[in-house]
């Protein structure tokens, strides 16, 4: 009867010893996947952050252009209109001098 109990033992031990295995194995699987999952995801967020910065990018070359569009437009304006543009100038100019001057007098 001690020899059953022994080989009983025996046995467990065996199960236990390759239960530990499975688990580790297990372990070291999910581990795998994990890290797997994050590297996809990675690669994910930075093919958004490439696309989204291209599309900024775009956006900002075509305010670029409409800047440079306004700025060519107002000089042609100016150049065929000197004489009101300096004076459009002038009473901008005195009229911020005027309430620059109010503010400090309060």
């Amino acid at each position: 009867m001690a020899e059953e109990i022994r080989k009983e033992v025996d046995a467990l031990k065996n199960d236990i010893a390759q239960l530990r295995k499975d688990i580790a194995g297990l372990t070291s699987a999910v581990k795998d996947a994990a890290a797997d999952k994050v590297d996809e995801t990675k690669a994910q967020a930075r093919d958004k952050i490439h696309t989204a910065w291209e599309s900024l990018e775009g956006k900002l070359d075509e305010a670029l252009g409409q800047g440079r569009e306004g700025v060519r437009h107002v000089g042609q304006k100016i150049g065929e209109h000197p004489t009101a543009s300096v004076l459009a100038a002038f009473g901008v100019g005195f009229l911020i001098a005027k309430l620059l001057d109010l503010g400090e007098r309060r």
